[in-house]
């Protein structure tokens, strides 16, 4: 009888009566077929005297703290062993302690710099970070080593993260045949996903991976990580639940599985996978934290009517909560008749204060750093209290962004590219969104709706950096450069922008349709627009060529520091003279550092006040929401009598700063002041909620309101907490007095 036959039938008590050791390669070969004859093996190995060896079995059963403990013992028992310290790198990179991974990778290459195996267990932590450095150091591999088949898996992978699906096949063929089983199977792991992404589901490679190895949950996994990162998370789920259906112990899928449950709104289901994956591997970061989470959603208000289902802290629930109504209802409205869809399910929002938890809530997409993510019919953001549109956070915009992803994820179930579905949702915040441009009354209807766009994407366009159209999902999901998922995103909107006005906004509605087909980029381009993608860059690039003409952003850099200085330093006549030149070398810029608010500053202490008030004006028609200059130019607005412009911009002040109870209470004013008393009484009833310093005053204007609409009871009410409050509250006296008359 063999030594593996021997193992796999030996009971427990005889596992140290076996004379000979197995080799963890051994144990590893028989579990496709044998289990518990290699759960048998790597028992008997925990008693092997060599440390790595024991570390090697204690992973496989399942205990990592035994496993790292023996790896530290073979450490010190074979310092200059690159090869050791891989392995125990991989322990961390498996239960995502990616840190002490980087370390020991890096101990490796320290004793011994060429080492293939600690190269590309760099590349994979590259990889799962969606880093560009991994292709390098897979590039690397082949160098000294071109049939390296696990450096051409990596390479493969990323190919198809991008969708190249050529070059994902030729990377296929040494993996494909490769001595190694798991190489192999890994191999045909993508080889299926491949056809799945092409449509073909499901795949040949399934039946062949699991003859191979009948537990291979992997093998769903890996088609499902595919799914997830073009937003078919269905697809995924179905894929996950086979995953962990074949191998119940595979924690990551587990731990995969609810986080996407909780992307299609299905809480119960997600935190019953979560709980399942923290129970097998306690060292998931991100499963704790999004049960810790879970836990604290539980206290949120959920309001559910018709077409919105809205998950809010009730702290910012009343501030919130109408104009959410408001901007999804007319989001949904307004974009999907432009691109021809109707809903039929309603739009769940979550507005999360705390940026932390809302990373918690999106972990494990490419392209981080982002406020706000959309998973079919459910949106997640930042509130407005996590970032303020001060800092660069226009929340009420970035809504509309997330919105206009419902239209163009639902028109096409969710086969939509990234740049498309991107670039739709930029250009609709520029056309018709909460901060849309707005042209002045002199400006020509060709370019009425081009809204000024960052330097930094001027920039890319000049020096070459843009990517064709056809690949500019990769612009998303591995940029090459510092800021390059900006510049994509931008890109991607300029394009639908030139499309729209090229080729009619129907051109964009047939995309959608083409997408929905399942058709490519390259092709959609072909099919929808009737040219070839080559033509299009080219003729896009036209496009921006007269779009950017006469911009200079090195002479606008220049004069806005010179308008600066100026200011600064007390010297109007120079500060209005540079800011004027700024905005003529990029008219339109409302990104900060903007000239428009330090020219009406200059103006205004030059005695123009209607120059003032016009530099403003021009500031908030394109785009501009920093509250400081929009809360001056309501306040001159009042002054001149211009009530309703004033009460326009106080609206979009109280829209991008609706926590802000300054800017609430001023709008509720300015509405009592015109008439339109019943919204004022709204906006009252915000501020009291966001606790205000004077609640006496606050109690005081809620009475005026419900006086003047005729609630003479609440109204009273009222007044007397404010005298409760403030007992010589003159005004509150007079007010109940003429209440008991």
């Amino acid at each position: 009888m063999s030594r593996l036959a021997r193992i796999a039938s030996a009971g427990a008590g005889a596992l140290l009566a076996l004379s000979a050791v197995a080799d963890p390669e051994e144990c590893r070969r028989l579990e496709p077929t044998d289990p518990a004859g290699a759960d048998a093996c790597f028992r008997e190995l925990l008693f092997d005297p060599a440390a790595a060896n024991r570390a090697e079995a204690a992973w496989a059963l399942g205990d990592v703290a035994a496993a790292n403990r023996a790896f530290r013992v073979a450490v010190r028992e074979a310092d200059d062993d690159a090869a050791i310290r891989v392995r125990w790198g991989d322990l961390f990179l498996a239960i995502d302690q990616a840190a002490d991974a980087e370390g020991l990778y890096r101990e490796a290459l320290a004793r011994d710099a060429g080492f293939a195996a600690a190269k590309l267990g760099l590349a994979r932590l590259a990889l799962g970070r969606f880093d560009t450095r991994a292709e390098t150091l897979a590039n690397d591999v082949l160098k000294a080593d071109p049939t390296n088949a696990h450096a051409r898996l990596l390479l493969a992978r990323m190919a198809l993260e991008v969708g190249d699906l050529e070059r994902a096949r030729q990377e296929l063929v040494v993996p494909l045949t490769a001595t190694e089983l798991p190489v192999r199977l890994d191999a045909m792991a993508l080889a299926a996903a491949m056809d799945h992404i092409a449509g073909t589901a499901p795949s040949a490679w399934e039946d062949r991976a699991l003859e191979l190895h009948p537990r291979y949950g992997a093998l769903h996994e890996t088609i499902a990580h595919f799914y997830i990162i073009t937003r078919r998370y269905r697809e995924a789920i179905a894929q996950l639940e086979r995953a962990v259906a074949l191998d119940p112990k595979l924690w990551s899928a587990h731990a995969t599985l609810g986080a996407n449950l909780l992307r299609v709104n299905r809480f119960a289901e997600a935190r019953r996978s979560l709980a399942r994956a923290h129970d097998g591997h306690p060292y998931n970061a991100e499963v704790v934290n999004t049960l810790r989470l879970l836990d604290s959603l539980e206290t949120w208000d959920v309001l559910d009517e018709e077409g919105l289902v809205l998950r809010t802290d009730p702290a910012e629930t009343e501030a919130l909560a109408p104009y959410v109504q408001r901007l999804v209802a007319d989001g949904v409205r307004v974009i999907g008749e432009r691109y021809g869809y109707v809903s039929s399910e309603p739009v769940v929002v979550e507005l999360y204060p705390h940026h932390e938890d809302f990373a918690v809530r999106t972990s494990g997409l490419p392209g981080i750093g982002i406020l706000g993510a959309t998973f079919g019919n459910v949106v997640v953001m930042d509130s407005p209290a996590a970032r303020s549109v001060d800092d660069g956070f226009d929340w009420a915009s970035a809504l509309w962004h997330e919105v206009a992803h419902v239209v163009t994820l639902g028109a096409t179930r969710n086969r939509v590219s990234r740049w498309f579905s991107e670039g739709i949702s930029v250009m609709e915040e520029w056309q018709t969104g909460p901060s849309r441009y707005q042209a002045a009354p002199d400006v020509d209807a060709e370019h009425a709706g081009r809204r000024a766009v960052p330097v930094s994407v001027i920039d890319a366009y000049r020096d070459g950096r843009l990517l064709p159209v056809a690949s500019l999902d990769e612009g998303f999901i591995r940029p090459r450069y510092e800021g390059q998922v900006g510049v994509s995103y931008t890109q991607a909107g300029l394009v639908c922008e030139y499309i729209g006005f090229a080729h009619g906004q129907q051109a964009l509605a047939r995309m959608l349709v083409a997408y929905g087909r399942g058709e490519d980029t390259a092709d959609v381009i072909r099919t929808a627009l009737g040219v070839d993608p080559a033509a299009l860059d080219e003729a896009f690039a036209a496009y921006l060529e007269d779009r950017f003409d006469g911009i200079d952003p090195a002479a606008f850099a220049v004069a806005v520091a010179q308008a600066r200085g100026s200011a600064t330093a007390g010297n109007w006549v120079a500060a209005a003279d540079a800011a004027r030149r700024a905005i003529g070398s990029h008219p339109g810029s409302v990104a900060q550092p903007s000239a428009y608010p330090i020219l009406a500053q200059a103006e205004e202490q030059l005695g123009r006040r209607e120059a003032a008030i016009a530099a403003l004006l021009a500031y908030w028609r394109a785009g501009g929401r920093t509250t400081e200059p929009l809360a001056q130019l309501a306040a001159w607005l009042e002054e001149d009598g211009r009530r309703g412009e004033a009460l326009a911009v106080r609206r979009d002040l109280a829209l991008v700063a609706p926590l802000d109870g300054d800017h609430r209470v001023r709008l509720a004013d300015l509405l009592m002041a015109t008439g339109n008393t019943r919204q004022a009484l709204a906006e009252y009833q915000v501020h009291l909620s966001l606790g205000p310093r004077d609640v006496a005053h606050a109690h005081y204007r809620l009475a005026q309101a419900y006086h003047g609409l005729g609630d003479i009871d609440i109204a009273r009410r009222h007044v007397l907490q404010a005298l409760e409050i403030a007992p010589r509250y003159r005004a509150a006296l007079d007010l109940l007095l003429e209440i008991s008359q």
